[in-house]
């Protein structure tokens, strides 16, 4: 069981045994070597942000915020093939068929990478600072959160034609659904303001708000298991636990400056990026059991079990 570590001020994947503790490195290179003046070292910085792992080709595709674009590292050698642009500011992206979908913060589009010919081949205006992506089997549609607009898209993932949309709170960020794909739980991270984010519960059979849930300061991330929601709170610095049917909570502390998460059977994965590390949390108990040094600022999270 492996899980890969974006450390986005090093330029460096890491992939990490979690059974016997080995790990490698795949060191990521710019796709134009551009020169970026937030980067003091003098050195050229693509700024891996998210991960998307493709288990039947053997890759795993690294989204770099810092210059656009997408690197592509084969997992047999654990070695970079090569990076391409992708688009302005790649948030986050998702796999679609043979195709992977971008969404780019800072053209407020989706961008088509076409996996085979290892170039992106169209793009699609959406919202305002769109943020995350996600794939709904059940309706077969793709949902797009637009931080600026308060709005989710839903896509037609053949014609990519929006075909809908849902108004929610303040600057949505992170998305997740119920397992019975009826249900749709969207970050509402209040950014700027400095007030509590919340969660708000939309029926996607009449694409309404039905409820929401108070949570941390600017929370960006949330995931579902069984009748838990689990929120990650940047700037409170938590991971939240609730319990969907008595609203009640529990919150830990994991690590300054949260990440990503990821929840794996009976733990939850949270990169740390100021504290350069992984804390490892049992949901159970809602307590850190284990942590994974990483390199600089980890952000992004693939497990691989």
């Amino acid at each position: 069981m492996y899980i890969y570590i974006a450390n986005m001020g090093e330029d460096i994947i890491e992939r990490v045994n979690l059974e016997t503790n080995y790990r490698d490195f795949a060191k990521i290179n710019s796709y134009n070597n551009k020169h970026l003046p937030l980067n003091v070292y003098s050195k050229y910085l693509c700024g891996p942000h998210r991960l998307i792992l493709d288990k039947e080709r053997q890759k795993l595709y690294s989204l770099n915020a810092y210059d656009n674009s997408i690197s592509i590292i084969n997992l047999e050698d654990f070695t970079s093939e090569i990076s391409l642009y992708v688009g302005n500011y790649p948030n986050n992206g998702i796999m679609h068929g043979d195709y992977i979908l971008v969404v780019n913060g800072d053209s407020d589009s989706i961008s088509i990478f076409d996996i085979e010919e290892k170039k992106v081949i169209g793009q699609v205006k959406v919202g305002s600072f769109p943020q995350d992506i996600i794939y709904n089997e059940k309706y077969d549609l793709i949902f797009v959160s637009n931080m600026n607009s308060d709005e989710i898209l839903l896509i037609d993932p053949y014609s990519y034609r929006i075909v809908d949309f849902i108004v929610t709170g303040a600057r949505p960020i992170g998305m997740t659904f119920s397992e019975d794909w009826d249900c749709l739980y969207v970050i509402n991270s209040y950014f700027e303001t400095g007030i509590n984010g919340k969660i708000s519960m939309i029926n996607l059979q009449s694409l309404k708000v039905t409820g929401e849930i108070g949570v941390g300061k600017v929370p960006t991330m949330v995931r579902k298991k069984e009748n838990f929601l689990y929120v990650l709170n940047s700037c409170s610095n938590t991971l939240c636990k609730i319990d969907l049917f008595t609203k009640q909570k529990k919150e830990v502390y994991c690590g300054y400056a949260p990440g990503y998460l990821c929840i794996l059977d009976k733990y939850a994965y949270v990169s740390s990026a100021e504290e350069n590390k992984v804390n490892i949390i049992d949901i159970d108990e809602m307590r850190v059991v284990k942590f994974i040094e990483t390199r600089k600022e980890p952000q992004g999270l693939v497990i691989d079990p």
